[in-house]
């Protein structure tokens, strides 16, 4: 949209001209290309508002649509989502589209993912492939066929998940979605660093953001294929190096207003790294940090299992009362306090291989 974005956007501001307001269902599209991204939830209810004055039952699912996958994706919770979900359940229905109500099926998904909700997020998104393959929306299959191999993964069946995604694979090839293959790719990437397969694991992180770079990943998926590349690299050259790439990916996640549960799982992954490096305050700390973020919610596998670890090492080398005093303390952190406290860690890295390279 470029350069005119700003111009149609100046045009339909509400009162400009006698007009009613930006069209609904071009607010959104148009918004993403001016402003600031802090506003979008005021930009997506004025959105659905509009859709609801000026459309019928269909533009008012896509509006609200749009406004689930926003609060998804975005920091501060799911307020208003069950509501959206509901309402848009009745008006797909209404509308007596199956495309539309496959769409609502993939965002009742992330919003059940977002919760770690695994099996309700299943049931959603065999529905929405179901219901995608019989209107001929062959392109939503490889996104939806990952989702469903992320869940058997998280759920510890691997031989499912190598199935889905070799199936979501096939997909991205067939109907030509990079984001799809680049997604995949990301996957991959993580279960073989996870089984130290740390050759493997760097080509597969490499082809993704190659991949990544021909299509139009949201910028979540990005925090995460640098998350990934961080684990990767402390696989190849240790915490330190690796903790240069996550501090980008959390200030990335900070900037591009990512959800909470993607700055608690960057946050946890550098809390891990600082424990391998022996900083257990600073560790405890950030686990404190990522408690906050997960919202009360208990981690899922197999970031469960490495807070589980990174903790247990924190209460050995600090004691119970010292480690709970520090989780406590990184509750209360702020992400630029969290950003100071990796920031440090580095500079402290820095010092000591200096220092190593004089002995």
């Amino acid at each position: 949209m470029g350069a005119a974005a700003p111009r149609v956007w100046a045009y339909f501001q509400e009162g400009a001209h006698g007009r009613p307001g930006s069209p609904g269902l071009v607010c959104p599209i148009i918004s993403s290309h001016v402003g600031d991204r802090s506003d979008l939830r005021a930009v997506m209810d004025f959105a659905v508002a509009n859709c609801r004055t000026y459309g019928g039952d269909w533009e008012t699912a896509v509006a609200l649509m749009f406004r689930t996958h926003m609060v998804v994706d975005a920091p501060g919770g799911l307020d208003g989502v069950d509501d959206d979900l509901a309402e848009l359940r009745i008006l797909s229905r209404r509308a007596g589209d199956r495309w539309l109500r496959a769409q609502v099926c993939g965002a009742a998904g992330e919003a059940a993912m977002a919760r770690s909700r695994f099996e309700e997020a299943k049931g959603e998104y065999e529905e929405a492939l179901r219901l995608a393959y019989e209107v001929g929306a062959y392109a939503e299959s490889p996104f939806l066929s990952a989702r469903l191999a992320e869940i058997a993964y998280r759920a510890g069946d691997r031989p499912a998940a190598l199935a889905g995604l070799d199936e979501a694979s096939a997909a991205a090839d067939r109907y030509g979605v990079a984001d799809s293959r680049a997604f995949v790719l990301v996957l991959r990437a993580q279960m073989a660093s996870e089984e130290r397969h740390t050759a493997r694991a760097r080509e597969l992180c490499d082809a993704a953001r190659a991949d990544a770079a021909r299509g139009t990943p949201p910028p979540q998926f990005m925090v995460m294929l640098d998350l990934v590349d961080a684990m990767v690299t402390a696989s190849e050259y240790g915490p330190g190096p690796a903790l240069a790439l996550l501090t980008g990916a959390l200030r990335e996640a900070v900037d591009k207003r990512c959800s909470d549960t993607i700055l608690a799982t960057v946050v946890d992954s550098a809390a891990g790294l600082l424990s391998d490096r022996g900083d257990f305050p600073r560790a405890a700390r950030l686990l404190g940090a990522g408690d906050r973020w997960w919202g009360g919610r208990s981690r899922p596998m197999p970031e469960h299992a490495r807070a589980e670890r990174t903790g247990a090492d924190a209460r050995a080398a600090l004691g119970p009362a010292r480690c709970e005093s520090e989780r406590a303390r990184g509750a209360a952190l702020t992400a630029d306090d969290v950003l100071r406290e990796l920031h440090e860690a580095r500079s402290s890295y820095a010092t000591e291989s200096k220092a190593a390279n004089r002995r």
